[in-house]
């Protein structure tokens, strides 16, 4: 009997221990953050065993950084840089690409969601000190950009102009070119997610890179994941906040995340494919749902804002998916989450 209550006494002693240290349940996260995707990237997650959750995190970055590898047109080492190099071939594109060019169209949004801008995207030189392009030229990269096809059996590539401009041909600055920056982060976050649910050591975690985040589980006090958005033209200020008790995604779009100012006008960077200029009437737009994907968060979030406010709502409303919105006057629009969808959205102050 002695024997037994040592052994008893051992095992709730053991268990206190292993509470303490991580191998029992945890109320406090693991928080990493490191720059992936071309920000930084961070990363909550909860789970019993600290060192597997921070393997697991490892592995979720690691992920990101495949998807980016392959999809990032800027680096020549990529597989889309490669098909960019010479965009008339036929090419097969890489399943990451083939995805998200699906998506573009199961969302149905591919009027106002252009993966083919690269040409024109850098007319206006985001990355340098911005410039206005020339009316003829940007014109011209706008058609080349809307040449854009893929067949049947994975192959890509762009038709030829009949124009005989040899700024037109590969490696010319007026060569049309993919650009999947709009989505790819999406994309890398959604198997950055899953890799985390996969791995059996985490039970929920937050993953965001700047504009765009996604959840899934629930944290195991039970409060909500909560996002806040900043007002478009005061970085200190959130005008609202979205909450998820579980799995979502959220993206947000705004006419300050890459601009320039010319003339008194703002030059931002997402750009209308019809006309190859900065979409119109609104400053920032965030839509999310907890049925989206963070690819869906990401392509959404673009195409709305080209497509306008009242457009964005209507698809909202229709598609049961959370919206905010601030438009070029600065007055708020808010489209709230049906009661059921385990997501609310509350405003907390005006916009400027």
């Amino acid at each position: 009997m002695g024997s037994a209550r040592t052994l008893i006494a051992l095992l709730v002693a053991l268990c206190a221990l292993t509470t303490v240290t991580g191998c029992g349940p945890r109320d406090e996260p693991v928080v990493e953050s490191r720059e992936a995707l071309g920000t930084v990237v961070s990363i909550t997650a909860y789970g019993p065993d600290e060192k597997a959750v921070r393997d697991a995190i490892g592995d979720a970055f690691a992920v990101m950084a495949e998807v980016e590898a392959e999809l990032d047109a800027y680096d020549e080492t990529s597989a889309l840089a490669a098909f960019n190099a010479d965009p008339y071939r036929p090419t097969e594109l890489p399943g990451a690409a083939r995805q998200i060019l699906d998506e573009i169209v199961a969302l149905g949004v591919p009027g106002e969601f252009s993966p083919s801008l690269l040409a024109v995207t850098r007319l206006y030189g985001f990355e340098e000190e911005g410039r206005v392009p020339d009316p003829a030229d940007l014109a011209l990269a706008v058609l080349a950009a809307s040449r854009f096809g893929c067949d049947g059996d994975g192959g890509a590539s762009f038709a030829r102009l009949a124009t005989v401009d040899a700024r037109l041909e590969p490696g010319g600055d007026l060569a049309p070119g993919l650009d999947l920056g709009g989505a790819a982060k999406g994309l890398a976050m959604d198997r950055a997610r899953e890799a985390l649910r996969e791995s059996g050591a985490v039970s929920a975690a937050l993953i965001t890179a700047g504009s765009s985040t996604v959840t899934f589980g629930t944290k195991p006090d039970g409060s909500a994941w909560r996002i806040g958005i900043e007002d478009p033209r005061d970085p200190e200020t959130v005008v609202a906040t979205f909450a998820f008790t579980s799995d979502g995604a959220l993206s947000t779009s705004g006419d300050y995340q890459r601009y320039f100012e010319a003339d008194g006008r703002r030059y931002h960077h997402i750009l209308d494919p019809a006309t190859g200029l900065p979409a119109a009437g609104v400053r920032s737009l965030t839509v999310a749902g907890a049925s989206l994907s963070g690819l869906d968060s990401d392509i959404l979030s673009t195409a709305l804002f080209v497509g306008g406010i009242e457009s964005a709502a209507a698809y909202a409303d229709e598609n049961g998916l959370a919206l905010y919105t601030v438009d070029d006057e600065g007055q708020a629009l808010l489209v709230p989450a049906p009661a059921s969808s385990g997501l609310t959205v509350a405003e907390t102050a005006l916009p400027r």
